[in-house]
């Protein structure tokens, strides 16, 4: 059995996949597989695929028809050989020399590794770390509670998962939730790990671009995504018999915070009065008051929207965002934390 499946779901990624590639491939063992699907490119990823498959010929490169992010990641693990699987995006790279680092890791039989990572804001030319502590876990509840922390728990891509977890649990791979599917995933997975590990290793580089951020990009489907958070982070809770732990309420107020950050993104169709019933109906909730009463706030934009929401008016909530929306250009530390907080694609 080899020791990891690097699985790579690919689409329309000409640009940045050879980066990607050549950031990995030189990394390689013989513990370790590499599995492609090409999902439906309609630029030149396919035929690059297929120059590096000549030149690299133990990869695996396959192409299909459209089918979206998650059938693709479905049909790579389906595919997987190794212990442990690692979902990779398309566009982004790691660190040189740094894999059979994070292989030796998995000699003490993790459920999941995590690793530490930085968001790259390309056009804009910073980025930023996310933490990540050296640390044993025996338990799922404190890697949880530290990955909250750390805002790493909707990630996927900076933690190698047992892949025998993911192919028992197929739930953690939801059709049709492109858009919050990766909290999903972990949601599952981190119910049914035992042991974690976390390094302080930089490994991964997110690269992040402006066209994709929740600021500029409307999200149609904000509704669903925010309620199938709300449930999949309590669920997990739930199962691991701690409904109340504090971290949740944190979650939740950032998850509120882009829901309503959404509304102003461009695109947005809604009016100021839909605005508005938009928040009371599904901000103001029983369960988000006492989110917002209780989360903490880490920095100036949380505090801005726990201000607004603790007045518990939304009017009052979507006058402020009014203000910061039509300021963005003119206060631009500002807004940097404001596209900071909605770094993620899913």
């Amino acid at each position: 059995m080899k020791k990891l499946s690097i699985l790579i779901p690919v689409y329309n990624a000409e640009k940045e996949l050879g980066q990607c590639l050549d950031s990995i491939l030189p990394q390689l063992t013989e513990e370790t597989e590499m599995i492609l699907i090409d999902d439906g490119s309609k630029d030149q990823s396919w035929q690059i695929l297929q120059e590096y498959k000549n030149r690299y010929p133990e990869i695996s490169i396959s192409h299909q028809e459209n089918q979206g992010c998650t059938a693709t990641r479905k049909h790579a693990l389906a595919q997987a050989q190794g212990k442990y699987s690692w979902f990779f995006d398309d566009d982004d790279r790691i660190e040189p020399n740094t894999l059979p680092a994070l292989l030796s890791y998995l000699e003490d039989d993790p459920d999941i590794l995590i690793f530490r990572n930085t968001v790259d804001f390309v056009e804009e030319n910073y980025s930023f770390e996310m933490n990540c502590p050296d640390k044993v876990y025996d338990e799922p509840i404190p890697a949880i509670e530290d990955c909250f922390r750390n805002d790493s728990f909707n990630t996927y891509w900076n933690k190698f998962y047992r892949t025998s977890i993911l192919k028992e649990h197929p739930e953690c791979l939801p059709e049709g939730k492109e858009n919050s599917g990766d909290l999903i995933f972990n949601c599952v997975a981190f119910t049914y790990a035992k042991k974690i590990i976390s390094t302080s290793l930089l490994v991964y580089h997110y690269q992040k671009r402006a066209r994709e951020t929740m600021v500029n990009r409307f999200l149609p489907d904000s509704v669903e995504v925010l309620k199938d958070k709300e449930t999949g982070v309590q669920t997990m809770m739930d199962m691991l018999q701690d409904p109340r732990n504090p971290l949740i309420d944190n979650y939740l107020l950032r998850e509120y915070e882009v829901f309503v950050i959404n509304l102003f993104a461009d695109g947005s169709p809604y009016t100021r009065e839909e605005k508005i019933n938009m928040v009371q109906e599904h901000v103001l909730t029983p369960r988000g008051m006492v989110a917002i009463k209780n989360a903490e706030t880490p920095n100036t934009y949380s505090r801005i929207f726990k201000r607004a929401a603790m007045t518990f008016n939304a009017r009052k909530i979507v006058d402020t965002y009014t203000v910061l929306s039509t300021a963005k250009n003119t206060f631009g530390g500002l807004y940097r934390q404001f596209r900071k907080m909605t770094y993620l694609k899913k």
